[in-house]
């Protein structure tokens, strides 16, 4: 089963295009961002999670119009990303 991070990486490797990876995760259904509380904290990532939309957009495969669409549209998005 393919992850949002698979989508994301597909996107990076030009597989798919811009269009198609905003429209995907704007209706992905992402996995809670369950994460421990300690130094580590910032090298955790859940690959299902709203942590894919984030390394998409820190790795510019995403404009911040892009990613507060993706907020406001993706089922869950709010709450998993606090």
């Amino acid at each position: 089963m393919e992850t949002a991070m698979d989508i994301v990486r597909r996107a990076a490797e030009g597989e798919i295009d811009h269009d198609e990876l905003v429209r995907i995760l704007k209706t992905w259904r992402y996995e809670p961002q369950y994460k421990t509380t300690g130094l580590a904290d910032d090298w955790e990532s859940v690959p299902n999670s709203f942590d894919a939309v984030k390394h998409a957009y820190i790795s510019d495969l995403l404009t911040d119009e892009d990613y507060a669409a993706i907020v406001e549209a993706a089922p869950a998005a709010s709450s998993a990303n606090g």
